[in-house]
């Protein structure tokens, strides 16, 4: 037994230093492969990490674009806002009817001509006497009428007719022309509404005087207030 025990320590004395060269392999493998795993892991991270800041610059330049475009932007309407505004504003007059004491109407002028108020703040201009708009300058114009009537009692009327008449003259020509021309009936009934709205676009030379002509048995029954205008408006 002595023997047998002498040679089983003599074999286990020569295969320890194998296990150990072996166990030592593994585990430098195990080491290595650890650290390609946090290699790899670090690797990943920090390519993760240049994407996001990539696309963090990348909207970053598109936001401060966008800034600057909206500050240009702004600055462009702080600068000629205003100036359009005024510069709309003047290239359209709206002309009320002219009114006496009172409020109360005025007559007609020569040949059946609407007498207007002088407007404020308006390249436009009114001459003779308040009846004739002169256009400031060529182009093309919105000319637009709009007139109300009230017919309170029918003993006030019978078979009455609206005629409406927007004149132009120019030096150029040799009497007043027509811009539009229209013809309404009128219902005589109590308490009657009734509106009536010209409309037109077209093109005037500079000094073009604009004028609008009824017939004096309709003009007593019209509306003397802000919903009854013309207007004129360079586009």
């Amino acid at each position: 037994m002595s023997g047998t025990q002498s040679s089983n320590l003599k074999l286990c004395e020569v295969q320890s230093p194998e296990r150990d060269s072996g166990m030592r392999q593994r585990v430098n493998t195990m080491m290595q492969s650890r650290d390609m795993k946090r290699q790899e892991t670090g690797s990943g991270c920090f390519s993760g990490f240049l994407i996001w800041m990539l696309w963090f610059q990348i909207l970053l330049s598109v936001t401060e674009a966008a800034n600057i475009q909206m500050q240009q932007i702004d600055g462009r309407d702080r600068k000629t806002g205003p100036s359009h505004y005024i510069r709309h504003f003047k290239s359209t007059v709206n002309l009320l009817t002219e009114r006496g004491p009172g409020g109360k109407a005025v007559p007609l002028f020569e040949n059946n001509t609407f007498i207007w108020m002088e407007p404020n703040e308006s390249m436009f201009k009114l001459e003779d006497n308040g009846t004739s708009i002169v256009v400031p300058r060529k182009g093309i114009y919105f000319v637009n009428v709009k007139l109300n009537f009230y017919i309170p009692s029918v003993r006030n009327c019978s078979g009455l007719f609206i005629l409406t008449n927007i004149k132009m003259y120019h030096s150029s020509y040799k009497e007043w022309i027509n811009v539009i021309k229209n013809r309404d009936t009128m219902q005589c009934v109590d308490h009657w509404y009734q509106s009536v709205t010209l409309t037109k676009v077209a093109k005037f030379l500079k000094g073009t005087k604009l004028r609008v002509v009824i017939n004096p048995d309709s003009y007593k029954f019209l509306i003397r207030d802000d919903s009854t205008y013309f207007s004129v408006t360079l586009l």
